[in-house]
């Protein structure tokens, strides 16, 4: 027996009401349509659902049997709508974000601050991977949206630029003989130098820029973690590649320096990216709409 979920409806409402007329003014129905769709379910179910009498309708034995197990449905698929309208409107749900380390650290955590107060019934989960490896993540659905250093080609993925950065090189001391000079990228390359391992995305940014110059790059110093980047520079291990915009204290508090380079490496870009024949769920959305604005609505107040 298979029947619309309309019917159950009525036949829920003409139970509880013990009535054709008060079911149909509860659901705003005619009192014809609602006894038509109970004998419509009677002769689909083979059997009498209600006993009929001049003060009303009771369930027959095999009514009260279909009652419990439609009533119980019903209230699960109430509770599921309640809790998708909850969803909808950001009173619950779940945002599963990934970004990498110095992202995070740098550049997202006065916008997941901003989105915790804003949405407090929101569960947030953060996944720190590098950006090749979030990038796998968002193919493979483990998370939501990942902010990354772009760019990033992939045609199964819609990509959102939102802080433009740029990478350039720093030193410390022991190299205070280049501030104020300006080093060409064949001067620059024949340096000590420091970099991210060569499977991150900046990495091969900078690298492609060199290769275009005509410059091979070989760092005696390769490092999984952006935050440890100014570190050698600052001890004297050479220059390191950092990207300008996620390591602000070091250069601020001049434990390391700008390198100028001429030409520079053009600017690039921080983005979200997320799998492009998905809609993106309504947590993801509105901190993606965060990420679009000038700054963390929490923030601006202060």
């Amino acid at each position: 027996m298979s029947m619309d979920l309309s019917l159950y409806r009525i036949f829920l409402a003409v139970a509880e009401e013990e009535s054709f007329v008060r079911a149909a003014a509860r659901l705003y129905l005619t009192q014809p349509a609602v006894s038509q769709a109970v004998q419509r379910m009677e002769k689909q179910a083979d059997t009498k659902l209600f006993v009929r009498s001049r003060r009303g309708v009771q369930l027959t034995s095999e009514g009260k049997i279909l009652y419990e197990h439609a009533s119980a449905a019903m209230a699960m698929l109430e509770a599921g709508e309640r809790q998708l309208g909850r969803v909808q409107s950001l009173e619950a749900g779940m945002l599963h974000l990934g970004a990498a380390d110095t992202i995070t650290k740098e550049f997202l955590l006065p916008y997941l601050r901003a989105f915790r107060e804003l949405h407090p019934g929101i569960q947030l989960q953060v996944t720190n991977r590098t950006s090749v490896e979030l990038v796998q993540k968002v193919l493979t659905g483990k998370v939501d949206m990942a902010i990354v250093n772009l760019p990033v080609q992939n045609s199964r993925l819609r990509v959102q630029p939102i802080l433009e950065v740029h990478d350039i090189f720093v030193a410390g001391p022991a190299f205070a003989h280049l501030r104020g000079k300006t080093l060409t990228p064949a001067e620059l390359a024949a340096l000590p130098l420091a970099m991210l391992e060569r499977a991150s995305n900046s990495r091969r940014y900078v690298e492609d820029y060199f290769s275009r110059q005509g410059v091979k790059l070989a760092p005696q110093i390769e490092l999984g973690a952006h935050g440890l980047l100014p570190d050698f520079a600052a001890i004297g291990f050479g220059l390191s590649c950092v990207v300008q915009e996620l390591c602000p204290r070091e250069l601020e508090e001049g434990t390391v320096f700008p390198v100028a380079l001429q030409p520079p490496i053009p600017p690039r870009s921080v983005g979200a990216c997320w799998l492009a024949a998905m809609e993106l769920p309504p947590a993801a959305r509105e901190f993606l709409r965060l990420l679009e604005g000038a700054r963390p609505p929490a923030l601006q107040e202060k």
